[in-house]
């Protein structure tokens, strides 16, 4: 589910995630693990915004 959540902002945004994030793989993968989420733009739906977060939640449901 976390991947949909990634396509929705790369589609509200129009940019792909951490792309000024300075990072290796690894580096990347536990910071998302430990809850790191790109910055999600002010002027998208309220509906759409909390979709996408219950997505990119540890536990979605």
């Amino acid at each position: 589910i976390y991947s949909i959540a990634i396509l929705m902002w790369e589609i509200s945004s129009g940019y792909s995630p951490f792309i000024d994030y300075e990072h290796d793989d690894y580096e990347l993968a536990m910071n998302i693990i430990n809850g790191m989420r790109p910055e999600i733009m002010s002027d998208i739906p309220l509906e759409y915004k909390n979709l996408m977060v219950q997505c990119w939640d540890a536990d979605p449901l």
